[in-house]
């Protein structure tokens, strides 16, 4: 009977054991599958900040690059005028003048106050303007005495000379000739320097 006794008693200490054990085990299961959970929450809230923080940097860059464009010191400035009574545009291309290096587009607007702004980068500005009368870039290229002469006209239309070229008029086409004795009229630097220089 005693044997009964123990052998019921060793059985119920072992089940007793089991179902402590499970409890035990469940217990930390749970814990465990918090501590996963809180783990996973804080992760995702570390990710939102490092976005956050990604999408803050990316705006701040934004408007600093777009507001911080300043002239280099190796810029040039196109200066482009339109005249009103001919309707000519000419343009001046310049270096940047050392004191403009390092300033912004409103700070050169400030200084150029009368002329618009076409274009502006680091290395580029564009600055033009519409004047009053005509530009001085009106000429007539004639033949005198065989020689190809070219006159600028005035605005008061009146011609003086301003180049005497080595170009005699003998070895032109007889087009030309035609056209040279005639007179022929050229509108700016440009234009005038390639007709000489298919005339050489």
């Amino acid at each position: 009977m005693n044997r009964i006794i123990v052998i019921l008693a060793t059985i119920l200490v072992i089940i007793g054991a089991v179902i402590v054990g499970v409890m035990i085990f469940n217990q930390e299961g749970d814990s465990q599958q918090n501590t996963i959970v809180e783990d996973i929450s804080e992760k995702e809230n570390t990710v939102n900040e490092v976005e956050n923080v990604i999408n803050n940097t990316e705006t701040n860059f934004i408007e600093t690059n777009s507001s911080e464009e300043r002239i280099s010191p190796n810029a040039f400035i196109t200066f482009k005028q339109t005249y009103k009574e001919c309707g000519h545009t000419t343009s001046e291309f310049v270096e940047v003048p050392q004191e403009f290096v390092n300033l912004s587009e409103e700070e050169l607007k400030e200084k150029y106050t009368d002329w618009t702004v076409e274009k502006f980068s680091d290395t580029d500005i564009v600055l033009s303007k519409e004047v009053e009368g005509s530009c001085d870039e009106h000429y007539v290229v004639r033949d005198v005495d065989g020689t190809v002469i070219v006159y600028k006209i005035l605005e008061n239309g009146s011609e003086e000379e301003y180049m005497v070229t080595d170009i005699a008029t003998e070895y032109l086409t007889d087009t030309d000739k035609i056209e040279i004795e005639e007179g022929i009229k050229i509108n700016g630097k440009q234009n005038l320097n390639q007709l000489l220089e298919d005339y050489e």
